[in-house]
């Protein structure tokens, strides 16, 4: 280990002595970088290639689907319908199906530009370009039905932002009640396609020759008026959604997206975190605007990091939830394909929604996709007033807002899981975890089910992510949290209702004594357990305090008697665990923690060398801030499988503070490069990596 450990330092100094040579001669004359806080280029194009990727997979590469939904923010009436909009961007082919609308009226499709009006907002207003397609036709099974082509005449200059159902007679601003609009990854694929390029959208028709396509009708989606997936264009999309992440109040109450997804906090909040901050924070608006003293729960809010949220509708009770961060969303918000329709997933009504989003996989309005979740985001909890009236008590997101916040939220964290077959570690306490938690099903010997030997973890949480083994996409699951004995919420508050999880429809056997009304089926989405042990307490009612009690709580009946514990195929699921095999399984996963907070630091160090003044130190801060969180998880289990490399870790945090108040140039970024060097050899005293 000591010959190995010399061969690290000589290799280190060399890189650093490399890298400071190579800045040492900073030409402060180039433009300063796009500030970008933990959004990461690469991490965004990541996702755009494995969309790209699955999208070209399953054929009709050239088409565009939407699905068409009620919207509790845009929505004239309430409806029970759903459709789907598929239109072929080559040759101008459109279809839209529509299922669950009132038989007794008729129905029309528009297509939306959103040129503006007084706000440019994403709902339909006057100003807007508004296009309509016809009526839908009833069909023989219930569904109604409409099928034409565009013009391409007709469409010059229209950019298409949303596709709308309406009542017959009615307009998109006044009677919308199915929308949909375009994804971030959907406008960037089509338009950087080959023959989405021939030709502008304002260009006439040629009078004779091949059908030209009309990928022009997708907005450009990277940055602001211009297009394209080159770095320079995603550093400002990513760097624009920050700033509408972390400063835009949407003219409501006060408060941002970060005032409870903190940057410098895993973009989460925490008791912890909250005790530290001053009385006159957004946070607490509740406490000092008469208007909205019932927006929160103060008690819960202070004590347990709880916010009230009215995921089954404004009409029905509140629940608490906790604040899930927002790192690696990329790997955890695919929705598992039921068995129905030819995937391998137990509950179809998932999907419903185009994202697994909230703690419930149903967070987000309309089609459910993570960039309509700002627009419930909004509604919840930037109000001036309970009475939520839009443009009124708050100004709702433009499209461009939409797609910048989409593209922030994308960049954050990891954009694949891990490959825990690839992974050695270097304690035996860590290992010993690892082979706990990656071993799925309990053995069964002589027709009986052994319990103990193994943590059951991998089922659920595939290589320490968020996904099924067996889905290879998020799962929603009844495992029973919500039923735990005496939890601490109902504690500080018995009034409290049941939290139902997915789904919105009224049960009456709810909670520990199962004699609670609630609204929804008990299924809650699976967490990344990666950044786990930094996003402390657990579950979606913080019920559990730390990591190893989260871990131990599957031993209880609350989870063993839960449908979870069994899969749909009848594999027992069920845990006993030992407290040294939780302790053991503790420290796997905070050893991963520390390697993701060490990769992430090391990359928000390198940007801030290439960012001047207030933004260098800001990055800095939040590298500074990964490097502190990779040193309190390995600490935080209070048994220490890594001493040299918390030292390591230590070193390099306290030159990273020196680099904070060093004036920038070569010293600073000579620092900087030193505690990169310190990080990697901290993490090579973790784990070994095979190729």
């Amino acid at each position: 280990m000591l010959s190995s450990s010399r061969h690290l330092a000589s290799l280190a100094a060399a890189l650093v002595l490399a890298a400071a040579l190579d800045t040492a001669f900073l030409d402060e004359s180039q433009p300063a970088a796009p500030m970008l806080g933990n959004g990461d280029v690469a991490a965004l194009r990541s996702v755009m290639e494995r969309w790209k990727s699955r999208h070209e997979q399953q054929g009709d590469a050239e088409t565009l689907k939407l699905a068409l939904v009620p919207s509790s923010t845009l929505s004239a009436a309430r409806t029970q319908g759903r459709g789907e909009l598929r239109l072929n961007l080559l040759t101008g082919a459109l279809e839209v199906k529509a299922r669950g609308l009132p038989a007794e009226r008729d129905y029309e499709v528009w297509l939306a530009d959103n040129r503006g009006g007084a706000s440019r907002a994403v709902k339909p207003e006057a100003g807007d370009r508004l296009i309509g397609l016809g009526m839908l036709r009833r069909t023989a099974d219930g569904g109604a039905i409409l099928r034409t082509t565009l013009d391409r005449t007709s469409l010059a200059g229209f950019e298409l932002d949303q596709a709308i159902i309406t009542e017959s007679g009615a307009t998109p601003d006044r009677g919308g009640l199915l929308f949909g609009a375009p994804s971030l990854l959907q406008r960037t694929y089509f338009s950087s396609q080959p023959w989405s390029l021939t030709v502008s959208g304002d260009a006439p028709a040629p009078a004779a020759g091949p059908a030209l396509p009309f990928a022009f009708l997708l907005p450009k989606a990277a940055v602001a008026q211009t297009a394209g997936t080159d770095a320079a264009s995603l550093e400002q999309l990513i760097a624009r959604g920050r700033q509408i992440f972390v400063e835009e109040t949407f003219d409501g109450n006060g408060r941002t997206c970060a005032t409870c997804h903190r940057p410098d906090n895993n973009h989460t909040i925490d008791p912890r975190y909250i005790a530290k901050l001053p009385p006159s924070d957004p946070l607490f608006v509740a406490e000092y605007n008469p208007d909205l003293k019932e927006l929160e729960k103060p008690a819960l809010l202070r004590q347990m990091g709880l916010i009230l949220a009215n995921v089954d509708g404004f009409d029905k009770p509140g629940v608490m939830r906790s604040v899930p961060h927002l790192l690696a969303l990329p790997t955890s918000i695919d929705v598992e394909v039921c068995v129905e329709h030819g995937g391998k997933g137990d509950f179809c009504e998932d999907e419903a929604f185009a994202n697994a989003l909230g703690w419930s996989g149903d967070g987000s309005p309309g089609t459910g996709s993570l960039r309509e979740f700002a627009l419930g985001a909004i509604t919840q909890h930037m109000p001036k007033t309970l009475n939520r009236v839009p443009q009124v008590d708050f100004r709702l997101p433009t499209d461009e807002e939409l797609t910048a916040l989409e593209a922030y939220m994308l960049s954050l964290g990891r954009t694949q899981d891990i490959d825990l077959s690839k992974l050695s570690f270097n304690s035996p306490l860590v290992q010993q975890g690892k082979l706990l938690f990656d071993v799925k099903e309990n053995p069964v010997r002589n027709g009986e089910v052994i319990l103990g030997e193994t943590a059951n973890c991998n089922g659920c949480h595939q290589n320490a992510g968020a996904n099924s083994s067996t889905t290879h996409a998020n799962p929603t699951r009844d495992t029973g949290v919500e039923n735990m004995r005496t939890p601490p919420a109902f504690l500080l508050d018995p009034a409290l209702a049941v939290d139902g999880g997915f789904g919105k429809e009224e049960r009456v056997s709810c909670g520990f004594s199962q004699d609670h009304t609630c609204y929804g089926n008990g299924r809650f989405n699976t967490p990344p357990l990666v950044e786990a042990a930094d996003t402390a307490p657990f579950f979606h009612n913080n019920s559990v305090n730390t990591l190893e009690e989260a871990i131990a709580s599957y031993n209880g009946d609350s989870f063993n008697q839960s449908p979870g514990a069994k899969t749909s195929s009848g594999k027992d699921r069920r845990v006993k665990l030992e407290s040294s095999q939780v302790t053991a399984i503790a420290l796997f996963l905070r050893t991963l923690n520390a390697l993701e907070n060490i990769r992430s630091s090391n990359s928000l160090s390198r940007k801030s060398m290439d960012l001047r003044g207030r933004n260098a130190k800001e990055t800095l801060k939040l590298a500074m801030a990964d490097t502190e969180d990779a040193i309190e998880v390995l600490q935080g289990g209070t048994l220490l499988p890594y001493p040299e490399a918390l030292a390591r870790l230590e070193e390099a945090l306290a030159l990273e503070k020196k680099a904070l108040h060093t004036e920038i140039g070569p010293l600073r970024n000579l620092r900087l490069h030193k505690a990169i060097a310190l990080k990697l050899q901290a993490k090579a005293l973790m784990v070994t990596e095979q190729p």
